[in-house]
């Protein structure tokens, strides 16, 4: 009998209670150690300080699944955001499918199409991390957005996840006609990492000639790399090294993800579009940046040379807010979109 209840006893704690632990222990690295600096959030507007004590452990890199489990949090508040329709579907890549969802306003075309290219530090992020950014631009501005589910690394380090976009650039342009395409004209944007992407196959685009791109929204982007010399020519890498949701130990650790079988490639302008000769005959650009964001000197920079090489270019800096401050309700998200919905009805 009391081998009989012994046995009972193991079964029941193998059946019941390992797997809740397993559970517990996966939701506790999930949400991860909250490793953000109280006396900086002084410095924040109220939304952007909530933001930074949810999503500072964004500092470690080393668990997809965490960030994944952090962003996902949001879902339910973008599905409240109300546009027309959504649609996941897969194209042809040069490494097999690439999954796009295309955002369609409630408003008949035709539109605006923006192609869209998420952040994460090329190492996370996805369709469903970014969901209402998207959705939130397709309402903001009327656009028709495509948000691009491109490879990452370590996986798939560079160049990877720029055939994807790029192959999605094409893809875009050749079904103009499906996607009713206002004036047969495509518009690149992304926010950090996904930035980056935008502005580098904006780039590419000039090139190779095709397509043409009329207008490359970036919001905080990353446009040069994290190298030793990074504080010298971008103070603010240093002077917020960390404590406000994006670090200088997380930048480092996405760069060598991300090139990690390129290393001597880190100062081409298909990583670092900053270090392009020449910036001219670039699409109109958006660009904003964050006070509080350790890429906020390059991003400015970039905005900076895009202006001498002659490309007309709207450039702001929002005060009080961190990196990712558009995934907040802070005032300055709110102006952002305003912003780009007048960007976009200009000539």
């Amino acid at each position: 009998m009391k081998n009989t209840l012994k046995w009972v006893g193991i079964l029941i704690f193998g059946i019941i209670l390992l797997p809740l632990l397993a559970a517990l222990f996966i939701y506790k690295k999930a949400v991860g150690k909250r490793d953000y600096d109280p006396e900086v959030l002084d410095n924040l507007e109220e939304a952007a300080q909530d933001y930074v004590k949810k999503k500072a452990p964004l500092s470690d890199v080393d668990s997809r699944y965490k960030y994944m489990r952090l962003a996902e949090k949001a879902i339910p508040a973008a599905k409240q955001i109300e546009i027309g329709d959504t649609e996941d579907k897969k194209i042809d890549g040069p490494a097999g499918k690439i999954p796009l969802r295309i955002y369609t306003p409630k408003e008949e075309g035709p539109y605006d199409i923006i192609i869209y290219f998420h952040g994460g530090g090329f190492i996370t992020g996805g369709l469903q991390t970014h969901d209402t950014i998207a959705r939130k631009l397709v309402q903001k501005t009327g656009a028709r957005v495509v948000s691009v589910d491109y490879r990452l690394a370590p996986e798939n380090p560079f160049p990877a996840a720029i055939e994807d976009a790029y192959a999605t650039l094409l893809w875009a342009a050749s079904h103009r006609t499906s996607l009713r395409n206002k004036n047969d004209q495509l518009i690149v944007a992304g926010d950090s990492t996904g930035a980056n992407i935008a502005a580098v196959v904006a780039q590419l685009a000039k090139a190779k000639g095709q397509p043409e791109i009329s207008k490359q929204i970036l919001l905080y982007p990353a446009t040069d790399i994290f190298s030793r010399d990074a504080s010298v020519l971008y103070p603010s890498m240093d002077e917020f090294s960390e404590g406000y949701v994006l670090t200088k130990e997380s930048l480092d650790k996405y760069f060598k993800l991300y090139l990690r079988n390129a290393t001597d490639r880190k100062y081409d302008p298909l990583v670092a579009p900053i270090r392009s000769k020449d910036l001219s005959d670039l699409p109109k650009t958006f660009l904003v940046t964050a006070e509080y964001d350790p890429l906020r000197d390059q991003g400015e920079a970039y905005a900076e040379k895009l202006k001498n090489a002659g490309v007309p270019v709207f450039a702001k800096r929002f005060d009080k807010v961190p990196h990712d401050f558009m995934n907040t309700e802070t005032a300055a998200a709110e102006e952002t979109y305003n912003l780009i919905q007048e960007f976009l009805d200009e000539k």
